[in-house]
Parts: structure tokens; sequence; C-alpha cells
């Protein structure tokens, strides 16, 4: 019967189970894991981490399989009895026996590791008793110890699995993360049939326009050809409700984060699936922030960088020394520990800088202009510009200057190289067949509803008019799939600009602002029924609370941000300002939050909060309570600037309602006073 245990069959059977174990547990559990419960530091979605995975795992099954099943007698129970509890004692340290050390989930660059002796002893002790067991059993159980771990085994295989499975369904609508990059391909290519041309530019309000216009009055014969849309209202308050409001026709409400938003917006069908079901070459350089993964498929310059096959390199490297990091004792930490950085790493050298117009201008320049290519028979290029966008670094020349410029320059500057570009075209003799938008993504003034907006039809060449048409910038899907097809109804609004001097004066448009700031923030509906755009005479509507007013139960160690998500602003009471898509400002003497939590942290001695501090206006004394009882007190400066606020919150404050409410107290300030800029926060277990 012994010998029978040491045929090749019963140690390829027993081998294949350990190596299961042993390949499921670091190769596969570990990383997907990981992934699925720390994603806010990763750039790339999880089905980008299933081919990684899969391949190195399936490799590493056949070879540790093989490794264990080849050695015979004693070397073959040692090497199974060993490789069992190198398996139990990474299962148990990934899924419960970590701490958070420090502020990091992944950098280690900071950890003072001798502080931890401890700990590291305790873990030390659980180490040896994974490993001493399997060999354990085989005293115990001399005839049937194979039988006992490979049921073990099974049961922690299944085990991983329905965790697993039970985290991807809490998980799943932050899975699918936008891994997108948007390239400087084809900028400045474009068809030598047909064009259309869209010049977006930040902030242009059409009364900034205005005085472009009156300084300089040639711009009308410049621009031969163009209708000035002066009754436009724009899809939103600012770039990060208009700009994928213009290009999708989809609104944002808050009622779901801001990236699940985009995400649905191009999954849906819009302009862009038209122009390419006829072939047109579409192209848009804006940020990267206003496109789901969909967009992918269908904007010809906008690649999936964890698609490409270096990017699986860089994902694969990356995540596994993230598992090892989560896997391995404390004492062999040091030896995995990786800085956040290397998430982001991966990037192509030819992604677009959304907030470099010198280097658009002068990239044009170096490439002497436009060129025109017969591999398509049209093109359509959408270039988001600053415009009228403060900080104002734009000189009159199109040229960058670091001290700062004025409104009046920028403007001048990015006209000076639009008429360049306009000037190109007739030049190669394309501009007669061009279609040319120029618009913003916003007006600035008022409540920002009234952007500036001219449009070239194709042949159009003669004359520069105006029309009070009531144009929306909505109408901009529609305006772009009329210039492939006549069939373009079902698009957007259905109407092209061309389209709305045929509507009435009272025609109904939808413009949506982002207000509020803390958890009021919010996004107000307002109908325009008249041929007037000031704030007067539009009306009111609706409005969508952010998360519709829902403060969700907080969940230990989730990292919540104040950017384009705003996952942290529904905690905040007072005193944090309106986010604007990238962070929050503290303001005054005083702010508060108020955060329920999900589940007490039960028998603890600490939590760990963390702020992550983008700037520090005010270099002033700050006071932290946490219901009540101080918990940190210090100066505010480059400390903080460098590795944001820490500190703990003892869990004898919290309270029956397992409510925290921290209260960020700066004695030395006046009211009404920048403080400090952040962009995340959270609270985990020590």
């Amino acid at each position: 019967m012994e010998e029978k245990h040491y045929s090749l069959k019963h140690r390829f059977a027993f081998g294949a189970v350990t190596a299961a174990l042993f390949c499921f547990t670091l190769l596969v559990y570990g990383p997907l894991s990981l992934y699925v419960t720390g994603n806010d530091e990763m750039w790339f979605s999880f089905r980008s981490l299933l081919t990684p995975v899969t391949v190195v795992a399936l490799i590493g099954f056949v070879v540790m399989t093989l490794l264990l099943s080849l050695p015979k007698g004693a070397f073959h129970k040692i090497l199974c009895c060993l490789t069992f509890g190198i398996s139990l004692g990474l299962y148990i340290q990934c899924s419960f026996f970590n701490i958070s050390y420090g502020s990091g989930v992944l950098d280690g660059s900071q950890i003072a590791w001798m502080d931890y002796t401890t700990y590291g002893a305790i873990d030390s002790a659980m180490w040896a008793a994974c490993i001493a067991m399997p060999f354990a059993l085989f005293m115990v159980f001399k005839h049937s110890w194979r039988r006992v771990l490979i049921v073990a085994a099974v049961i922690i295989i299944i085990t991983q699995v329905a965790g697993l499975s039970l985290d991807l369904y809490k998980n799943q609508n932050s899975l699918d993360k936008l891994s997108h990059e948007v390239t400087t391909e084809g900028m400045y290519e474009l068809s030598d049939q047909d064009n259309t041309l869209v010049f977006i530019l930040g902030s242009m309000d059409k009364e900034y326009y205005d005085e472009y216009k009156k300084d300089h009055p040639e711009i009308e014969k410049q621009l031969s050809g163009f209708t000035e849309y002066t009754n436009t209202s724009a899809t939103g308050s600012d770039s990060l409700v208009s700009i994928p409001a213009m290009l999708t026709g989809e609104v944002y409400k808050k009622d779901v984060k801001y990236t699940e938003y985009v995400s649905g917006a191009w999954n849906a069908n819009n302009a862009f699936d038209v122009l390419q079901k006829f072939g047109a070459d579409t192209r848009v350089y804006t940020d990267d922030k206003y496109f789901g993964n969909a967009a992918v498929r269908k904007v010809d310059n906008i690649s999936d960088r964890a698609n490409d096959k270096d990017a699986y390199k860089v994902i694969g490297s990356t995540m596994y020394r993230y598992t090892l990091y989560k896997a391995v004792p404390h004492y062999m930490k040091q030896l995995f520990w990786m800085s956040l950085s290397d998430y982001s790493s991966f990037k192509s050298n030819n992604t677009f800088n959304s907030d470099a117009d010198d280097k658009f201008f002068a990239d044009y320049d170096k490439a002497e202009g436009f060129s025109y290519t017969d591999k398509y028979p049209a093109a359509v290029r959408v270039y988001n510009l600053k415009g009228a966008k403060a900080p104002y670094r734009i000189t009159s020349s199109g040229e960058k200057d670091p001290d700062g410029t004025s409104r009046k320059e920028q403007i001048e500057g990015e006209f000076s190289y639009i008429l360049k570009m306009i000037d190109d075209l007739k030049e190669h003799g394309k501009f007669e067949d061009a279609r040319i938008i120029i618009t913003a993504d916003n007006g600035n003034e008022d409540i920002n509803q009234h952007p500036m907006l001219l449009y070239k039809d194709k042949r159009a060449i003669n004359v520069y008019r105006t029309s009070e048409a009531p144009v929306t910038l909505f109408d901009l899907p529609a305006t772009l799939a009329s210039t492939v097809t006549k069939d373009y109804k079902k698009i957007g609004t259905g109407l092209s600009f061309e389209d709305t001097e045929k509507s009435t004066p009272n025609r109904k448009r939808y413009f949506y602002r982002s207000v509020g700031s803390n958890a009021q923030s919010r996004i107000e509906e307002y109908l325009i029924d008249s041929a007037k755009l000031d704030s007067k005479t539009i009306k009111l509507t609706n409005s969508y609370l952010l998360n519709g007013g829902v403060v969700e139960n907080y969940e230990l160690g989730k990292e919540l941000t104040f950017t384009e998500d705003e996952t942290a602003a529904m905690y905040c009471k007072s005193g944090f300002g309106q986010t604007n898509g990238w962070r929050t400002i503290i303001n005054g003497k005083t702010a508060q939050m108020e955060i329920p939590l999900a589940d007490l942290p039960g028998n603890l001695t600490d939590l760990h909060a963390f702020f992550n501090v983008l700037n520090v206006y005010e270099e002033t004394d700050c006071v932290i309570t946490a219901n009540d009882v101080t918990v940190y007190t210090g100066k505010l400066g480059n400390d903080v600037r460098n590795h944001g606020l820490n500190f703990l919150i003892p869990t004898d404050v919290i309270g029956r309602d397992k409510t925290i409410r921290l209260t960020f107290n700066f004695p030395e300030l006046h009211e009404d006073t920048d403080v400090m800029a952040l962009t995340s926060f959270k609270i985990y277990k020590q």
C-alpha cells in the first residue's frame, strides 16, 4: 500500500493538488483579491489583469506540478509538505494577518520597519505554525495525511473562490477602470477630401469674443464664410459637465460617480458611432477623464494602454510585487515594497497634454502645418484649448510665459494660431470643402450659460454673418453626424446648427450648472425657453444632489476622493469648498466631517486617518478633534504638504451611533481664508 503512494500517478495527483493550492493562492487569488479591494491605486481595469494572471498561473501550475511530482520518497514528502505550509501562510497573511504600515497602501519608502518588532515576532510565529502543520499531520496520520491535506487544500481554494466572488459582486461598479489614453497621433493630419475641425476654447464667453472682435475688427474678414450664433447656450457650467455632454449628448446628474457617468455616456450610441460607420477618421484632443473605455473603439487617437503587449508586462510585474508585499512575512516585506508611481509609470511617449497649448502650437509649427492624406475619405478633429481659462500663461503670439499674461493676451494667442490653421487650409485648397466650428466648453459670466459659437459649413466662403437662432451646444453631436450622413435625427437633439435657423425663438433648451459644496454638491437643471440668455429669464426646473442625497456608511480602509467622483464630499458638513473635479479647499476657521461607519472596528486601540494634501495655503496651527477628543495638534507646513495629514483616532471615542465627527480648527485664521487643498482621505485599522 505504501509503495502505491509513491507511484508516479499518485505523486502526480498529490503534487498537482498541492501546486494548485500554491499557484491559486499566490498567482490568482493574491493579485485579483488585492485589485478588487484596493483598486483606487491602479490605472488598469480588472479585465486587463486577467490575461497576465491566467498566463502566469498556468505556467506556474505546470512547473510546480512537475517539481513536486518527479522526486521520490522522502524528498517528495518534504517538498509537498513545505509547499502546503507556505501556501497556508500566504493565504492567512494576505487575507487576515496584514496591518497598515503608515499612510501608504503600497508605498513602503517611509515605513519605520523597526517600530513593528512585536508584530514581526507574532507574524513569524504564525508562519512557523503554518509550515509545521503539514509535517505534524504527516507524523500523526501516517497513512492518511495526504488525503487530509488534499481535503484541506480543496477547502482553502473553495474559500478563496467564494471570498473573491463576494468581493467581485460588492465592487463590480469599480472594476472597469478607465485605462485609456488620449494620444497625439494624427493631430496635424487631415483628409485630402473632407475635413471637420472643432476648436473648443475653455471658458470663452460670448462677451469675451465680443471684446476680441472690438479690438480686432479685421476678424470678420479673416473668418469670411462663418456664421456667428449669438444666442447659443452651453450644455453645462464647467468643463467637467459640459465637454462630455457636448461630445456624447449625455448629461451628468451626480446620481452616479463621474467615472461611471462617462463610461455609460460613451457606451451609448452617439455621433462617433455614426462617424465611424461612414469611415471618418475621428480624433479628439482633450483631457482623458472625459472619455469612457468605449471611446477606444470610436475615437481613433484613444488607445487602451492596458491592452498593449508591453502593458501586460508592467501590470503583471507590479501586481505580483504588490501581492508579495502583502503575502510574505513581515521581515521579508522590505524586499518587495513599491512606490505608488510604479503603477502609473507605463505611459506612451505621445500622450496628449490637455493643458499645454504652447506645445500644441509649437508642434504645429514644427510639423510645418497640416499634412493631407488619402488614407480616409473624411477627417474630424476636435481640439480642446485653454481659451479664456485661467491661469493666463499664453502670450499673444501663442508662446508660454511662466510669469503670467492676461486674459486678453491669451485669447489673442489662441486666435492667432486658429487663424494660422485656417490659412493653412486656404493655401492647400481645403478651406471651401471644410467645416469649422469655433466654440467654448461653457461661458464664464453670469452663470456660465452663454459661450461663443462660430460655424462654417461646407462651401460657405463669402461672407461673415450673424444669427440669433436658438442654438444649444447639445446640437454639436447632430452637427458632427450631419457631416457624413443625412440620417442624423436620432443623434443628440436631432438638430444641426444649421437646422436651428428654422426653430422658433422660444425653442426649449436645457443647461446644467454645477453648484454647492460639502455634501450639498449638486447639478441644477435650467430651462431656456426664450430668446434671452441672461439668468433672470432662464428657469430652474430641477436639482440633482450628489449621490441622490444618500450618505453611505463608510467602509474602513476605503480611499475616498475629492476629485471628479467626489466620493468623499458626502461626509463633509461645512468648510469644504466645491471640488471642481480635482480637489477641495478647506476655507475658514473650522471645517467639519461626519462619517458613519459600516461596522465598528472591534477591540482595537486606534484607527489611522490619512488626508492627502495637494497644497497648503496658510502655514498655521491646526487642531483636529474626533467626537470632541483632540487627535491632532500641529502646524501646517512642508511636512503636511509632502506627507499629508496623519493622525490616530482612539476607538473608544466612537459611540453607539458608529459615527466619527471630525472638526478641523484653525484658531489663528480669519473667516474666508483658504487653508489647504485636499484630494482624498481614508480611515483604516491600525
